[in-house]
């Protein structure tokens, strides 16, 4: 079976959100790395002028005003409400957070576990709320390490649990304690009224047509986002 990477299409108001995750074959968007290699892979991926942030795990959200605005700046997300800009995060195992409001704009948010704790989505849609009016807002999560993958430390996992409900808390498949990422995203989109979620559902530790941090990998795929009009 040919297996192809993650999408999302999103229609909105007048308009279509755009998402879709590289994959190994497509190399390494590591932004450390940040030189032709990487712009020509960015042009072969995703056209246009991209922001891709440099992520430390924190809530900052940038508003991205102009194509290329905030490229390589510190922050784990942004918003646009431009048709011309391609919205970037990069990732091995965290989450790659897409959010499309009902007016057409769009936002990227990069979430691990720190950021989830930290408020990291409930900062981005607060952001794209802000900048687009109360509208409501969809959510797409790209491939990220699953729950039968992410072994957790109990100290953690309890953080994480007084946040968001026991059903972040699971098992791997070989037994031990795990952290499900993907219940913690949903339970945090939801408490600030997201009801639209839908989610690859790929673990990137399994799949090997993605980077995984805890496989041993070096390498990073991207989710890119855009809004585009409708035809």
């Amino acid at each position: 079976m040919n297996r192809v990477p993650p999408t999302w299409r999103h229609v909105t108001s007048g308009s279509v959100v755009h998402a879709r995750c590289s994959s190994v074959a497509d190399g390494d968007f590591h932004l450390d790395r940040a030189g032709p290699a990487l712009f020509a892979r960015r042009a072969a991926f995703e056209p246009g002028a991209w922001t891709q942030l440099d992520e430390i795990h924190g809530t900052e959200v940038l508003v991205v005003t102009r194509p290329g605005e905030h490229d390589g700046a510190v922050a784990d997300g942004a918003v646009t409400v431009r048709c011309d800009v391609v919205l970037a995060v990069w990732t091995g195992d965290c989450v790659p957070l897409v959010l499309a409001h009902e007016t057409g704009s769009v936002g990227v948010v990069h979430v691990g576990w720190r950021g989830l704790v930290a408020g990291a989505v409930e900062a981005g849609v607060a952001a794209l709320r802000h900048l687009s009016g109360e509208g409501a807002v969809a959510a797409w999560t790209g491939p990220a390490i699953g729950e039968c993958c992410n072994e957790f430390g109990a100290g953690d996992l309890s953080s994480v649990v007084s946040l968001y409900g026991s059903g972040v808390a699971t098992t791997t498949t070989w037994g031990t304690p795990s952290l499900s990422m993907a219940e913690g995203v949903r339970a945090a989109l939801r408490g600030v009224g997201v009801l639209s979620i839908e989610e690859s559902g790929v673990c990137t530790r399994c799949d090997e047509r993605f980077f995984s941090h805890r496989r041993g990998d070096a390498g990073r795929h991207v989710v890119t986002a855009r809004t585009m009009a409708l035809a």
